[in-house]
């Protein structure tokens, strides 16, 4: 707030306001934010498979309806993987 009154202040229009103090502002929110989305997504990826989209988990469904461990593992290793290197990208 003291930020954005020292701007009017200076007598900054509101977009130059918007740029330059409001948006770098919220930046590391806005990216931490899309770390989060992005890792969600990779999970509910899985979850697709349920409206037969396939991917990983088919794998993962198929698994568990034929009790077989190893089908559960393909899906949910690769997952997991890339849902950590999907979360190293933003860190």
């Amino acid at each position: 707030q003291d930020a954005l009154e020292s701007a009017t202040a200076m007598g900054m229009s509101a977009g130059q306001r918007f740029r330059q103090v409001q948006l770098p502002l919220a930046m590391p929110v806005l990216l931490r934010s899309l770390r989060v989305v992005s890792v969600q997504t990779v999970g509910m990826a899985v979850v697709a498979a349920l409206i037969g989209a396939g991917g990983f988990g088919a794998l993962v469904f198929q698994g568990l309806l034929s009790s077989a461990l190893d089908l559960v593992l393909l899906g949910v290793v690769p997952t997991i993987a890339l849902a950590v290197v999907v979360d190293a990208l933003f860190a």
